[in-house]
């Protein structure tokens, strides 16, 4: 008689599988008993023994996330629903804390009310799309950096608003919202994208993505007050904007050295590079525009130029034809990137009281900026329509 074949069941650090996933489902539940303790103590006013908890539960997190490996080993549609009770949970401790504040002060901040739609939002999106991928049979993608990041910013943003740390609520706040729309967009392109006819996207690839996909929020962070006059915003919002702003030129001089450190040069990068760089650079000029530290006429003939120098790009593609970037156009990006940080770093009243004599003049020279950026980025374009005579003549 042949041998019946025994399968053997898989093993995870010389232990059964089955064994780490009964220890993390229990891990689970404890965290989400903790949560539950939290929401206990909100309603108990007992706002620093509601944080201690929080700092438990995140403990607890990080632990299922890194020491038991539950993402590796938990099946599938257990992990959904243990995912799904986690999010929820959190949802109903940046509620409750919401309307405590509201019982308490007849009015609670604004973006504390953004953020908890943000939470729901994202707890319907992503419990959606992983029953969507479920049902046509893929694996659930692991939980990656975006969304771990998001996870422990919300955490830690819980704990500046049960301890009513005010200088540190609304950085937290906006924060956690960034990093969970970023999650989002990662989550969403990973479940559209197509892996028999797609890559996935490179380092430097991603890190032009996120100027692109940062840059609308620029616009809320610069006129978070609502009111067009910059100098009106909240210090707190001024150096936001001016983080987001370093963030971007950061990310322009990592995706272009990391594509050729890494091999990772494409065709895609080529052209959504400087594509993101006149995005994010002329939303910022625009709001220039609206707080008057520009003229309308400087923002039209930068946009003159950088639209006149993509639609000669364009040309030269048409025709399989490579334009080269030229050594003026990358000091035009450059300066402009300077100039904005300039012109951010002085509207911080503290630190334009820093330098003497520097808010006298301080009226005129965010227009003596941008008049400089539009004189070397008018240059730049005469230069690159000069060296591309052979391409003009093709069409002329």
């Amino acid at each position: 008689m042949a041998e019946e074949k025994v399968t053997e069941e898989p093993k995870l650090n010389g232990e059964p599988a089955e064994e780490v996933r009964l220890r993390t489902r229990i891990w689970s539940v404890l965290r989400a008993i903790v949560f539950v303790a939290v929401l206990v103590f909100i309603w108990q006013g007992m706002a620093k023994t509601a944080c201690a908890f929080v700092a438990i539960a995140m403990i607890m997190g990080w632990v299922n996330l890194y020491q038991l490996r539950a993402q590796e080993i938990e099946k599938p549609y257990y992990r959904l629903w243990l995912n799904f009770i986690d999010g929820f949970l959190a949802f109903m401790v940046m509620t409750s804390i919401f309307v405590r504040d509201l019982m308490q002060q007849q009015q609670a901040e604004k973006l504390l009310g953004v953020g908890c739609v943000v939470l729901l939002a994202r707890l319907i999106a992503h419990t959606l799309f992983s029953l969507g991928v479920l049902r046509e049979g893929k694996q659930l993608p692991r939980k990656r950096r975006w969304g771990k990041l998001s996870n422990i910013s919300i955490t830690i943003t819980m704990g500046v608003y049960l301890l009513n740390l005010e200088d540190y609520q609304q950085i937290s706040m906006v924060s956690s919202i960034l990093l969970i729309l970023a999650a989002m967009a990662a989550y969403a392109y990973w479940y559209y994208r197509d892996a028999a006819h797609r890559k996935p996207l490179s380092i430097a690839s991603q890190l032009t993505m996120s100027r692109i996909v940062l840059t609308p929020f620029f616009l809320w962070v610069f006129f978070y007050d609502n009111d067009l006059n910059y100098s009106n915003n909240s210090i707190v919002f001024k150096s936001l904007s001016l983080i987001m702003v370093l963030g971007f030129m950061l990310t322009d001089f990592l995706d272009g050295y990391l594509a050729r450190k890494l091999g990772e040069v494409s065709t895609l990068g080529k052209y959504l590079d400087p594509f993101s760089d006149k995005i994010s650079n002329m939303t910022i000029f625009m709001c220039f525009i609206a707080t008057g530290y520009a003229p309308v006429w400087m923002v039209a003939l930068i946009y003159f130029r950088e639209s006149s120098v993509e639609t000669l790009r364009t040309l030269a593609a048409s025709e399989g034809l490579i334009m080269p970037a030229r050594r003026s156009g990358k000091w035009k990006t450059a300066l402009q990137g300077t100039g904005i940080v300039m012109i951010l770093l002085g509207a911080i009243d503290p630190v334009r009281m820093l330098i003497p004599g520097f808010n006298d003049i301080w009226d005129s020279f965010p227009q003596i900026v941008m008049g400089v950026i539009t004189t070397i980025t008018i240059l730049s374009g005469i230069d690159y329509f000069v060296s591309s005579k052979h391409i003009l003549k093709k069409f002329v």
